[in-house]
């Protein structure tokens, strides 16, 4: 009888293959999962890291180095920084107001008696305010500091423009010197002026919106010596 038991074939679970099969495949599912993550993670990293070289690659010419040339003025040691003129509209804007506050400030400090009336009309048309009622104080017949009282008819005060700076977008600061010339002697003054403006679009006539198109006007003019008069002769460099 034993050896009838031993030649028996063993007899398997078909449960048992249906298992083998099914952990087969669960591993082969997980091994196809696995690097179909792997593949979709490094698609992400690559997609970010050539963003990331786009943004640096456009973000390398806006790090520029802009030289500057810092000017020291030898009478009043005041430090200036020149810088160069940048594109686009806001320096247009810009060009034009300095335009208007320079001519302002020469129509108003020069003294030529030959051009008194033409500047004084000038700076009339510009002013506004105060500065439109100093004016006429200063060039009132009953001022005994009037220039015409001053100055008289064989002098002349010639003005140099240093630098125009802007505080804000409705003040202006000018630096400028004044040369007082006379038949024997001329005296150099160092002058900052703070000139505050506005635009206006207000009806004018015709005639003085030739020589102020833009409404240009001066509320308020202030002019502080900076340093001593400092004299000379004619003929020599102050």
């Amino acid at each position: 009888m034993s050896e009838a038991a031993a030649s028996e074939p063993v007899r398997v679970d078909p449960r048992y293959y249906a298992d083998g099969a099914t952990w087969e495949q669960d591993i082969a599912r997980r091994n196809r999962n696995s690097r179909a993550l792997a593949w979709i993670v490094a698609a992400v990293m690559t997609v970010v890291a050539v963003v990331a070289l786009g943004v640096i690659a456009l973000l390398v010419p806006l790090k520029t180095y802009e030289p500057y040339m810092v000017v020291v003025d030898k009478a009043t040691g005041f430090v200036e920084v020149k810088r160069p003129m940048a594109e686009g509209a806001l320096t247009q804007d810009e060009a034009v107001t300095t335009f208007n506050v320079v001519r302002y400030v020469k129509a108003r400090e020069t003294y030529d008696p030959r051009a008194l009336k033409d500047n004084f009309d000038l700076t009339q048309l510009l002013s506004t305010g105060d500065a439109a009622r100093e004016l006429t104080e200063i060039y009132s017949p009953a001022n005994p500091n009037n220039p015409v009282k001053v100055f008289g008819s064989n002098a002349e005060v010639a003005v140099n423009i240093k630098s125009v700076t802007f505080p804000n977008n409705r003040t202006a600061l000018v630096r400028f010197s004044t040369e007082e010339k006379t038949a024997t002697n001329v005296v150099t003054r160092n002058w900052v002026s703070l000139v505050r403006f506005r635009y206006t679009a207000a009806p004018m006539r015709n005639q003085w919106r030739f020589d102020n198109p833009l409404g240009f006007q001066v509320l308020e003019y202030r002019r502080d010596q900076e340093t001593a008069p400092s004299p000379g002769s004619v003929g020599t460099t102050p």
